[in-house]
């Protein structure tokens, strides 16, 4: 395999306030668009490094504070702690440049400073776009509690809250061409991941050391990765955290004839990118040998049809097309967008009734497709992550792919395809 010599970390001088102003023209649009006086954006605390963060997107500072952005005038960040503030301040003198002044960086989520931010703007009756009580993608990271959307009902009685992230993520996927630069070394990371991955998948080792080896491999990036999808068997459809991660169970030695898998998320740059690498290792089932061969068919479906100007519905109907017509049956989008994670296919949306265990559980519904009517347009980002099962035996493959007007490119190779390796 193609290695990276360990000490060679990407670097980027940060996001220029050309960025800013270009992120923060977007965000006055949608205030025009939808009548908005401004911008309530909440997010999530204790994530670790963030990614796709709707209050970091706009601030460029660190998740989990409340950003009030008003329709004139500049943002105010109330940070999610005090520890904040110090590094705005340190960072600032190591020569940053902070999208967020220090008179406009409050101490603490405070519904009392909230109040008085809002009325120095004169928003104590506005209308104001809320991001933070619809969620801010499928893992949430913009959320506001029970409680604290009670204090801040109560501090500001009188301001209509309207909720608007589904329509500012639409806007925001389309990537700006530092996002895009972010991007590709977020990408680089992951295939460095995707490598010590199948450098360590050997017989005798278990899964927590491969997990440790991609650890390794994604800080040596200088990327960061709270957390990935490993799995390992012959015959397991199984797919999520591993049980050693959930329980306190030992983790599982890897054997001849195996299937091993994973899922990789490293993010840089609040830039996230995927990779699902599949590694054989020996003589496998026939049913994985043709599950493989028909994700890498689905894998190439999608790569022909993703064309700015097709509508993403279309782009996942073709690439489902290739799974059902052999019979099979998927428990993941074969594709969904990065950068955020908004427009997908349905998770458990074909076929879990053909799992062997289904008739013990209740029925899984199948989901809607979210964001079916979306143009493909230069600079979106997806994840492409086609999977087969056949029977109980998966194949998931796929790494990320940036739309452009040339047509896609494919920002990750060692994912795209079963990985056959020797016992």
């Amino acid at each position: 395999m193609n290695k990276h010599e360990p000490s060679l970390r990407p670097s980027y001088p940060g996001y220029s306030l050309k960025e800013r102003d270009r992120r923060w023209a977007l965000a006055r649009r949608l205030m025009d668009e939808e009548g908005l006086d401004g911008l309530l954006v909440a997010g999530q605390a204790n994530r670790g490094a963030p990614n796709v963060a709707p209050d970091v997107y706009l601030s460029n500072d660190r998740a989990g504070g409340w950003l009030i952005f008003p329709r004139k005038g500049v943002p105010s960040l109330l940070s999610w702690n005090g520890m904040h503030i110090l590094c705005h301040a340190v960072e600032t003198k190591l020569g940053h440049a902070p999208w967020i002044t220090p008179e406009n960086f409050w101490p603490t989520k405070d519904p009392k400073n909230l109040k008085k931010i809002f009325e120095a703007e004169g928003l104590q009756s506005a209308r104001i776009g809320i991001i933070g009580l619809d969620g801010g993608g499928p893992r949430l990271e913009s959320a506001i509690s029970q409680s604290a959307w009670e204090n801040i009902q109560e501090a500001l009685p009188k301001v209509k809250f309207v909720k608007v992230w589904h329509k500012f993520a639409r806007m925001i996927v389309e990537l700006g061409s530092e996002e895009i630069e972010v991007l590709k070394q977020c990408a680089d990371a992951g295939e460095r991941m995707s490598e010590a991955f199948v450098d360590a998948v050997k017989v005798g080792a278990n899964e927590t050391d491969v997990y440790s080896a991609v650890m390794a491999a994604c800080v040596d990036a200088g990327a960061n990765c709270s957390g990935f999808i490993i799995h390992s068997g012959p015959n397991t459809p199984a797919w999520g955290f591993p049980d050693w991660l959930v329980r306190p169970v030992r983790p599982r030695a890897l054997q001849k004839g195996d299937i091993v898998q994973c899922e990789l998320f490293p993010s840089y740059g609040t830039m996230e990118t995927q990779q699902q690498v599949c590694v054989a290792l020996g003589d496998v089932h026939p049913d994985h040998l043709k599950a493989a061969e028909v994700a890498r068919q689905a894998y190439e479906v999608g790569l022909k049809k993703l064309r700015v100007g097709v509508t993403f519905g279309e782009v996942s109907e073709a690439m489902d097309a290739v799974v059902k017509g052999v019979g099979g049956w998927f428990v993941t989008p074969h594709i969904h967008s990065l950068n955020p994670i908004a427009i997908m296919a349905g998770l458990s949306s074909y076929g879990m009734d053909k799992f062997s265990e289904a008739g013990r559980y209740p029925p899984v519904a199948e989901k809607p497709m979210i964001g079916a009517d979306i143009v493909i347009k230069a600079g979106m980002s997806f994840a492409f992550e086609p999977n087969c099962h056949l029977g109980d035996r998966r194949i998931n493959i796929g790494g990320t792919v940036l739309a452009t007007d040339a047509g896609p490119i494919e920002l990750n190779k060692v994912a795209n395809r079963m990985v056959m390796k020797p016992a």
